[in-house]
């Protein structure tokens, strides 16, 4: 997915930045892995990757565009209904995941947190 194509969608140019600095640590960290560990494992890590940047896509792309024609309390009903909605979708797909046969849980996890922490140093790092 491209800086363009999320461009496209009206993203706030911090959110698009985000989520392509997610994208690519989904990509970087499954290759490693496959490098490293092999394929059970980077398959592992990538599902991982994917159950954390997905859902974050969802959101921005429902959630996350500028309507200057919004309330104060539309954008924040927006939001928590947004995270609602997040929350819902990684739940999913975490169950469907451990369907999976042959996942690698540490890896798994170790996916997961890595695109989790993209948002947590982009807060950290944006001052």
């Amino acid at each position: 997915m491209g800086i363009r194509l999320l461009g496209e969608l009206g993203l706030f140019a911090a959110v698009r930045r985000i989520l392509l600095y997610q994208a690519m640590t989904v990509v970087a960290i499954s290759s490693l892995t496959l490098v490293l560990m092999g394929t059970a494992e980077a398959e592992s890590v990538l599902a991982g990757g994917l159950a954390g940047f997905l859902p974050n896509l969802f959101f921005a792309a429902k959630f996350g565009r500028s309507n200057p024609k919004r309330t104060a309390q539309e954008v924040v009903r927006a939001f928590y209904v947004g995270e609602a909605l997040k929350l819902l979708l990684t739940g999913s797909l975490f169950v469907l995941i451990f369907q999976i046969p042959g996942i690698s849980f540490m890896p798994l996890f170790i996916g997961f947190v890595s695109v989790i922490m993209v948002f947590w140093f982009a807060l950290l790092l944006r001052g």
